[in-house]
């Protein structure tokens, strides 16, 4: 073999690997350009997720704090509510006592109203 076919050869075959290098290279790059899009759009769309999390966030503890007055309100109508329940049982014990004894004096009333008109039915039979 000749040295000079040989050096030419491989200067040949240097050369085609140079070439496919390059093309391999281009290729990576333009790999990475499309990824690099890519991720401008993945980052973009995270970035529009955290703000909707965020606003969601943020309705939620508007949400637990309205519940959390709306539960104290409730404590404090349940407390009420006891306290009006007390009142009436008050008020009903007063009102049976109040009748109990409007019975007994319309039972007093009663009898002597009867002890009255025998007395005058007495009278009326004496004369």
């Amino acid at each position: 073999m000749n040295p000079e076919i040989n050096q030419n050869a491989i200067l040949q075959a240097i050369l085609e690997l140079s070439t496919q290098v390059q093309g391999v290279k281009t290729e990576i790059q333009q790999q990475i350009e499309a990824l690099d899009k890519r991720l401008g759009s993945v980052e973009t769309r995270i970035d529009s997720i955290e703000k909707r999390l965020g606003s969601v966030e943020t309705r939620i503890d508007s949400i637990e704090k309205r519940l959390g007055s709306v539960e104290t309100s409730l404590d404090s109508v349940e407390k009420r509510l006891g306290s009006v329940e007390t009142r009436l049982d008050s008020v009903e014990q007063n009102l049976s006592a109040k009748i109990d004894k409007v019975d007994a004096k319309m039972n007093v009333i009663t009898l002597d109203i009867l002890e009255t008109k025998a007395d005058v039915e007495m009278l009326k039979k004496a004369k």
